[in-house]
């Protein structure tokens, strides 16, 4: 077992201190020339640049003082290839070893930042980038899909900001890995678990920044297949808002951050609650001028119908049209009479000139063999066979002789 009697105490500082004497004292490490690919590319507002230099199985933090900045004769970009020329030390606040690059030139593309270019490419030649396959947000959005860490900062502002802005709008989180191997078929189970229960009218997908290889799960293929297949629209909040993968590509949508995406989708309700209660203050404001305006129209006519005195108007008619009706019955009456008596005069008259009243009077009417009249005595021959027709019956004569009136 071992004492700190005799043993000299150190403090942090003092470790720290001697790490970074004992490196930057070092003749190779006091000028170093280092390929590797630039990962997690950060421009301070000082104009210092923050970066990480990567190859297959490290990665090293490096700073560029602005004034080394200054010199650069390209712009350094995320998956770039460089060699650069720096001296390792100790940032002595943190403890941490990093390179301060002086000078830095370009190799070409990393080879992450490669494989995304080409399958960048790929899609945008199927047409997963198309205009016209995005799809439009709801005009009321009521619940949101969230496909993200649920224990990251990002779900936490997006949830404060959504509830901030629009406290009546459903949250569901389906939780997901977002960095790693199985970070994307996690992400891809999320959409598919959000379109078979079609239980949301949004996704967001997202997680906050970091470098190429964080966010590297957003640059898978079936990932954007699940995406460009989706029914419901999807918004990509990947990263910072220098940050753009495959998934904001293929996406409905691209917010800038995980905060803006959460501002969208409030925003996009709270937009048309408030027009919702504009249309309706002035669909208020409009009908209470036509109630005013027809009240005023109202009060005219009132009082000119009071003018002209409708309740005695009405009795003075009712009265006349009593008198009106009754002089319409009794003339009915009259006429219904006199259309009688003309009836039964028809009717004597029609009975008079009945042929059967005629044989009555002692009358005959006579007929051949045939039935047919025989109204005159040239009709007639002699032992020609009729018939006389009485009142009551008939009988069969023979014909004697014939005499005309002369």
């Amino acid at each position: 077992m071992w004492s700190v009697t005799n043993a000299r105490i150190l403090s942090v500082s003092e470790v720290n201190q001697y790490l970074k004497t004992l490196l930057e004292s070092n003749s190779l490490l006091r000028n170093l020339v280092i390929q590797g690919e630039l990962s997690n590319v950060k421009r301070a507002a000082s104009g210092h640049l923050y970066f990480s230099l990567k190859d297959a199985g490290s990665k090293i933090d490096c700073v560029m003082f602005k004034n080394a900045v200054l010199g650069l004769k390209f712009l350094p970009k995320e998956g770039q290839k460089v060699t650069l020329r720096g001296s390792l030390g100790v940032y002595l606040p943190s403890g941490q070893y990093q390179i301060t690059v002086r000078s830095m030139e370009p190799q070409g593309l990393g080879d992450l930042f490669q494989a995304y270019l080409v399958l960048k490419d790929e899609l945008d030649a199927k047409g997963y980038f198309d205009r016209e396959h995005k799809k439009k947000l709801p005009e009321i959005i009521s619940r949101v899909g969230l496909v993200t860490s649920p224990t990251g900062a990002a779900v936490k502002d997006m949830i404060s900001i959504i509830k901030r802005r629009n406290p009546l709008m459903d949250i569901v989180i389906y939780p997901s890995l977002v960095q790693g191997d199985e970070a994307a078929g996690n992400i891809i189970k999320g959409i598919r678990a959000f379109n078979t229960a079609q239980s949301v009218d949004v996704i967001i997908i997202g997680r906050g920044g970091g470098s190429i290889e964080d966010l590297w799960a957003f640059n898978d293929e079936q990932l954007a297949k699940a995406i460009f297949e989706s029914e419901l629209p999807i918004i990509s909040a990947v990263g910072h808002e220098i940050d753009y993968t495959i998934a904001d590509f293929v996406a409905d949508l691209r917010a800038p951050t995980p905060s803006g995406a959460a501002e969208l989708v409030a925003e996009e309700t709270l937009s048309m609650v408030r027009a919702l209660v504009t249309q309706k203050n002035r669909l208020i404001q409009i009908m209470e001028v036509k109630i005013d305006k027809n009240r005023e129209i109202l009060t005219r006519m009132k009082k000119e119908i009071l003018r002209f005195r409708p309740k005695e108007r009405i009795e003075e008619m009712r009265l006349h049209l009593d008198v009106i009706n009754d002089r319409m019955i009794r003339a009915l009456n009259n006429r219904i009479k006199n259309e009688r008596q003309q009836l039964i005069n028809v009717k004597t008259r029609i009975e008079a000139m009945s042929p059967v009243n005629v044989l009555k009077k002692g009358y005959v009417r006579v007929t051949d063999n045939n039935g047919s009249p025989i109204v005159a005595v040239t009709g007639l021959t002699v032992d020609q066979l009729v018939t006389l027709h009485f009142a009551d019956g008939e009988a069969e004569a023979n014909i004697q002789s014939t005499k005309e009136n002369k």
